[in-house]
């Protein structure tokens, strides 16, 4: 594209002839100006074929005017002869090729108009090429969308409308598609690491370049209006040229299109899991409609789990975006699954042989060690609140550092969890501790809270006043009052048992 000196020469009827800086010939021409000043610097911004009779040149002054217009970036001498002079200057000629400028001959018989005509036409010609292209090159591309193909297919047609090869990742790396075309001996995380990476990050740069022994990558933002969608790199065995860069241009529009509608979909889906998600976990939806709300998302088989994922400030990610990272990660590892927000966290569906592995890998990859996942019990579709219900309570049960708890640390939770129904545990609960909760109800006083403490500080006084804030006469005194009221002796270990067994039931029911 574009028009150089040496296109020009080879215009056969202008008879144009090189005389100096032969090696430069390749320079590309913006446009011809006409100038016999002895200075036209001030007028000229670089890449213009200056045209001149050299009327004001005196020839031993050549090396300085050719040295100001080498600086100001002109791109070549068009000296007419047969006005001042019969050939061009010896002093211009050695000074240009010193300093790898061309100068062409112009014969008398040749206007400049001529020049400035067939530079003109070349140029006009040059931009109706590339207008011609990027009508074909956008045809080609939104036929493919009309006709439904995916990323994939249009990373293909890129590639062979570029002669190169296509990859296309989402902002956090990871490999959306590619486009095939000597893509082969591509290792896609190593672009990531070395191109793409600059790219994906919102206020980033517009594009980011790389040239080496392999050729030349490009990585462009796709965008969907002022959205980062994802990054695009197109590569080649060589430079890239005006046609290689306009189809990679009508390719992340269109590409930031198909991922933005990806998105809106992706997001309506993950809204509809999440709501069924949150029913199904709140007993609000279950029995068969349960069952066909699950088929319908692609839940089914005897065993769905429930992950509860809990992320601390520091985890650096609120509850919407621990979602979207929880679904990224574990729709790496597996293809059936639905998140839902929760407060300080996120909760996920999962069908999968290994829960534990995929908590595992949560916990890694989101937080190191700030991130704790909870996995409940593989359940049928109906027992997904069951499952629930047990990640919930083993991240409750397992001890603070443990960054993955099961059902293996449930302990007495296990136990009443398994009574699976909720009448059982109110009776169990209202016989236990009935007396304290309605004295607490009528008096305001905190008898079930004291009783609580002193048993979570294993019957010792000092620990459970500190816990509640109260002196320990103060404990002494309301534990007397529970004492008469349950008809028990919270100072023996089985009174306290059948207590704390009641009070883990009652926290069960609260959930």
């Amino acid at each position: 594209m574009g028009v150089t000196i040496q296109d020009l020469i080879e215009l056969s009827h202008l008879e144009l002839r090189p005389v100096a800086g032969r090696e430069a010939l390749g320079r590309a021409i913006r446009w011809a100006h006409t100038s016999e000043l002895v200075d036209p610097t001030p007028w000229l911004s670089g890449g213009e074929l200056l045209l001149t009779t050299g009327m004001a040149l005196v020839p031993a002054e050549g090396s300085a005017y050719v040295r100001r217009l080498a600086a100001a970036g002109v791109a070549g001498l068009g000296f007419g002869v047969g006005f001042g002079f019969d050939a061009v200057p010896a002093p211009l000629v050695r000074a240009a090729d010193d300093a790898g400028f061309p100068i062409i001959e112009v014969p008398f018989e040749v206007p400049f108009i001529a020049i400035t005509e067939a530079i003109s036409v070349r140029l006009t010609d040059d931009r109706l090429r590339e207008a011609r292209l990027s009508v074909e090159v956008h045809e080609r591309l939104a036929a493919l969308v009309a006709a439904s193909a995916g990323p994939a297919d249009v990373l293909d047609e890129v590639a062979r409308l570029g002669g190169g090869w296509a990859l296309l990742f989402d902002l956090s790396g990871g490999l959306i598609a590619g486009g095939e075309s000597g893509a082969g001996s591509v290792d896609p995380a190593a672009v990531w690491d070395e191109l793409s990476s600059r790219t994906s990050e919102p206020g980033g740069p517009s594009a980011a370049s790389q040239i080496g022994p392999q050729g030349t990558q490009v990585a462009v933002p796709v965008t969907a209006g002022s959205t980062r969608e994802g990054v695009l790199v197109f590569g080649k065995d060589r430079r890239l040229g005006n046609h290689e860069r306009l189809v990679v241009h009508h390719a992340t529009t269109v590409l930031g299109l198909q991922l933005a509608a990806r998105r809106a979909v992706t997001d309506a889906q993950r809204r509809v899991m999440g709501d069924a998600l949150g029913d199904a976990c709140a007993g609000r939806l279950h029995g068969a409609e349960l069952d066909r709300r699950l088929e319908l998302l692609g839940f089914s088989g005897p065993a769905l789990t429930v992950l509860v994922i809990e992320g601390g400030a520091e985890a650096g990610a609120a509850g919407d975006s621990l979602a979207t990272a929880a679904e990224r990660v574990l729709g790496m590892r597996t293809k059936t699954i639905a998140t839902m927000l929760e407060a300080g966290g996120a909760a996920a569906l999962v069908a999968h042989d290994d829960p534990c592995e995929l908590a595992a890998a949560l916990g890694r990859e989101l937080g190191d060690g700030k991130v704790r996942v909870g996995v409940g019990e593989g359940v049928p579709p109906r027992g997904l609140r069951h499952s629930y219900l047990c990640a919930r309570f083993a991240l409750r049960a397992a001890p603070e550092g443990r960054q993955v708890a099961s059902v293996a640390d449930l302990g007495a939770y296990g136990f009443l969890l398994g009574a699976q129904s909720r009448p059982v545990l109110e009776s169990f609960v209202r016989s236990v501790l009935g007396p304290l909760i309605e004295h607490d109800a009528t008096r305001g006083s905190e008898l079930v809270a004291s009783v609580e403490a002193y048993i979570k500080a294993g019957g010792r006084w000092e620990p459970g006043a500190a816990a509640l804030g109260v002196h320990r006469h103060t404990l002494r005194y309301r534990l007397r009052q529970a004492d008469e009221l349950l008809s028990r002796d919270l100072a023996s270990e089985e009174g306290r048992l059948e207590v704390w067994l009641a009070l883990k039931a009652a926290e069960i029911l609260r959930e």
